[in-house]
């Protein structure tokens, strides 16, 4: 399952506001979008929380809705965000560390 493709959009939009602030005042690595993670899955109402594995204020919520229809497994999407993440920030931010 492609957990990804159908949330693109929401994930780039999101990045690109983080990735922007992180540009313009971020004070260290705590604040890097790189560190970003799957936080918490809500299969009530259908959420993702993603967000800084180092600054827990950091984070952004995905309405994934109608847009994925199975249950997501955490690994999988790990995995698949990890990727998406690291091409999105070599892609639009190479000056962000990707490591």
């Amino acid at each position: 399952m492609n957990y990804i493709e159908p949330i693109k959009k929401e994930l780039e939009e999101n990045l690109h506001k983080f990735s922007q602030l992180f540009i313009l005042i971020g004070k260290g690595n705590r604040e890097t979008p790189r560190y970003f993670n799957l936080k918490e899955i809500d299969p009530i109402n259908k959420t993702l929380k993603i967000g800084s594995t180092q600054q827990s204020n950091l984070f952004f919520i995905i309405n994934y809705g109608n847009k994925i229809n199975s249950f997501i497994d955490s690994n999988d999407f790990w995995q698949q965000f990890k990727e998406f993440r690291t091409s999105f920030l070599l892609e639009n931010y190479p000056t962000i560390d990707t490591q």
